[in-house]
């Protein structure tokens, strides 16, 4: 009888034995392989050398805090997602995970103690970078020297094994179709689907995402110049933080506009808060010549990064996209709440469009349109699709108008 390769790697840190066994279980139970350990240092070792999938961390221990140790993880680049687990309110709860997510690590959700094997098995289910259940690509990957990645990565170019999916964009007031989200998906021949997150950091921490960008921006515009040229909609397109520090990335795209024939004031080029604001003066030099090469710009997670009012007040974005994690809360959550009519209002001051991301449900979209938000984006409106698939939902989509 064959058995079942793990879909990942669970690492948890809890001085409490009985919860940190159970968490254990749990994860068994959800196909994972699991450790634990309440030593700081010998979690420390395991993350580095084990290469966990997620990593669970209590807020409050004993020896050592949460945030310590969300601190340590950030210091060394940790690409494992972080479940933080606590008995915590809401708001410590929230304050920890946007700790975390300033700090550049990857975020997997919460569980609420006390919990149970479902609340495990949901966070691991909706965070797992695993592609299939045959095994974790993350793992194979981090085995792979440089070389071998590069070689793969030039080949998956070259074979076109790197495809794009497409998520609707709508206005919040109407319904009305307006642009899409350009997604990096990797076919691999042996691997399987490769999700962006299991390639894109290696291939940034190597100086290869240009080979990404310029394949995606590649494709998608040659979709969009065939299939959609006749509307106003917009394509947007992720640009890597490593992006911002080259001075090639607007003669690159804008070669490819020439090549479609789509202009450049049709494509939105997403950018995340705190890639922006990693060298402001590098980023704003490089952020204003593609605005005066015509490219809109979009503020990618707006709130969860550390900028300041005046620091995005300078930077010539035409788009603020309002990070899901606040999208989600809304209807349940006062903060959250408050939170997006803050942000709403700042882009309304800085006089720039706001997109609301992560919408999931009908009265979520209806709170962003009584709160007048512009355009919404979310798995509610549409999941990202193949060209063929989303010119199917665009027919149905417009017929419901």
């Amino acid at each position: 009888m064959k058995t079942q390769r793990p879909k990942g790697r669970v690492l948890i840190i809890d001085d409490d034995h009985l919860v940190g066994a159970m968490l254990v279980a749990h994860a068994h139970a959800s196909g994972f392989d699991a450790k634990v350990t309440d030593d700081p240092e010998l979690f420390y070792s395991l993350a580095r050398d084990w290469k966990p999938t997620f990593v669970v961390v209590d807020l409050v221990m004993g020896e050592v805090d949460g945030l310590t140790v969300l601190k340590a993880l950030a210091e060394m680049h940790s690409d494992a997602a972080v479940v933080i687990a606590s008995g915590m309110g809401a708001k410590i709860l929230d304050s920890a995970r946007q700790f975390a997510s300033a700090s550049g690590l990857a975020y997997g959700g919460v569980l609420h103690k006390p919990f149970h094997r479902a609340d495990v098995a949901a966070v691991l289910a909706a965070g797992s970078h695993a592609p299939d259940a045959d095994g974790a690509v993350l793992d194979v990957f981090g085995e792979w020297d440089s070389d071998r990645f590069e070689e793969a990565l030039l080949r998956a170019v070259a074979r076109d094994e790197l495809g794009v999916a497409f998520q609707p964009k709508v206005a919040c007031v109407d319904g009305r179709l307006v642009g899409y989200e350009a997604l990096v998906r990797w076919s691999h021949p042996t691997l399987g689907a490769i999700p962006p997150d299991a390639f894109i950091p290696r291939a940034e921490s190597l100086r290869l995402v240009s080979l990404v960008t310029d394949s995606v921006a590649a494709t998608s515009m040659a979709w969009f110049a065939s299939a959609r040229a006749h509307t106003s909609e917009r394509l947007a397109i992720n640009i890597s933080a490593v992006e911002l520090t080259g001075p090639d990335l607007g003669t690159r795209l804008l070669a490819e506009c020439h090549r479609s024939g789509v202009d450049p004031s049709r494509i939105i080029l997403e950018v995340t808060e705190t890639s922006a604001m990693a060298n402001p003066t590098e980023s704003l030099e490089i952020l204003t010549r593609l605005r005066l090469d015509g490219f809109q710009l979009s503020i990618d997670d707006f709130g969860t990064g550390y900028s300041s009012m005046v620091q995005l007040s300078t930077m010539p974005f035409t788009e603020v996209k309002i990070d899901r994690s606040f999208v989600r809360n809304l209807g349940s959550s006062l903060p959250a709440e408050v939170m997006v009519r803050s942000m709403l209002d700042l882009s309304r001051g800085l006089g720039v469009e706001c997109v609301a991301e992560g919408v999931e449900t009908a009265a979520a979209l209806e709170v962003l349109s009584e709160m007048g938000c512009d355009f919404a984006q979310g798995y509610h409106i549409g999941y990202p699709m193949t060209e063929s698939d989303l010119e199917a939902w665009i027919v149905a989509h417009n017929a419901r108008l």
